[in-house]
């Protein structure tokens, strides 16, 4: 499924959320935390806000990817780590 939502505080994803993540931050940029390093977990993360960024970090708080507004992102896991394979 679709995950749609506006945001009011950083958000956490789990392994059971949805794959596809639109998110608008609302009035501030959020932080959007991975779920722990699973070999072969994906999410799609779009950013729906109109001012805002959405920092996507890892378990860690490491940033991986910062999502500007109308960019969508693609982030895997080969077990060890997270990375930002694509961005547009």
């Amino acid at each position: 499924g679709v995950n749609a939502e506006t945001i009011a505080a950083n958000k956490t994803l789990v392994l059971e959320d949805s794959t596809f993540q639109i998110i608008n931050g609302g009035a501030s940029d959020r932080d959007v935390e991975l779920p722990a390093e699973t070999d072969g977990v994906w999410f799609w993360i779009k950013n729906s806000g109109g001012t805002n960024n959405l920092v996507v970090k890892d378990v860690g708080a490491a940033t991986i990817a910062t999502v500007a507004v109308g960019e969508g992102a693609l982030f895997v896991c080969d077990g060890a780590s997270w990375y930002n394979i694509i961005k547009a």
